[in-house]
């Protein structure tokens, strides 16, 4: 099984979100998925700056979906 990272933009001010977005590569464990969402997370709200992160409320959710591969 491996993990595929998806993650959402929403801006909190004006209650929209982006299209989810897959991430890659796929991951070999949730916890790597997990890991590198938080930190793409983290590096996106810093590449966006702080000016348009608290002028649009911008929040940043993901998931770890399960992927089957045969």
């Amino acid at each position: 099984m491996k993990f595929e990272l998806i993650m959402i933009i929403c801006s909190a001010l004006f209650g929209q979100c982006s299209t989810p977005t897959k991430q890659t590569p796929l991951f070999i464990s949730h916890y790597e998925c997990a890991t590198v969402g938080y930190l793409r997370s983290l590096k996106t709200l810093d590449s966006m700056g702080a000016d348009l992160v608290n002028n649009n409320k911008i929040i940043i959710s993901f998931k770890c979906n399960d992927i089957i591969i045969s």
